[in-house]
């Protein structure tokens, strides 16, 4: 279908059930109900068997590791975005999947990181955030 048909999934429709569950304090991504491949962004198809369609939303635990970061020194995008510095991440979730995100609290973050994720609403969108874990939940880095 083009793109300017009614009919085609908008991002945002097609990202409804993330939206929701970030409003309501839960991480949600999608797991392959074939094979059990967590992925994020959902897919049409899933990468690890290739079957269509078998994509459902399931509740993460909301805790991973940092698998790679930056910090920005430059604001690309004004307020509520992120305003320098701040630092983003690839945050390899506990269940498997990767999520880019923000990071805060980040006096010593480093590859291999246990974070956890916070929920904010500031500016009227949820959104989800990445901290530091408590101490003692350290994992190695992993591809």
């Amino acid at each position: 279908m083009a793109a300017s048909d009614p009919r085609s999934p908008t991002p945002t429709a097609a990202l409804a059930p993330y939206t929701e569950g970030l409003a309501a304090g839960e991480l949600r991504t999608t797991r392959c109900s074939a094979c059990g491949t967590v992925q994020f962004p959902p897919r049409t198809a899933c990468p690890h068997c290739s079957r269509i369609g078998t994509g459902e939303w399931v509740t993460a635990s909301g805790r991973g590791t940092v698998w790679s970061f930056c910090v920005f020194h430059k604001a690309y995008l004004p307020p509520p975005a992120p305003q320098p510095p701040y630092t983003v991440a690839v945050v390899r979730l506990d269940e498997g999947s990767k999520l880019v995100t923000t990071v805060i609290d980040t006096d010593d973050l480093r590859i291999g990181m246990a974070v956890e994720a916070v929920f904010s609403d500031d500016d009227g969108e949820p959104r989800v955030r990445f901290r530091p874990a408590p101490a003692g939940r350290e994992h190695p880095p992993t591809s």
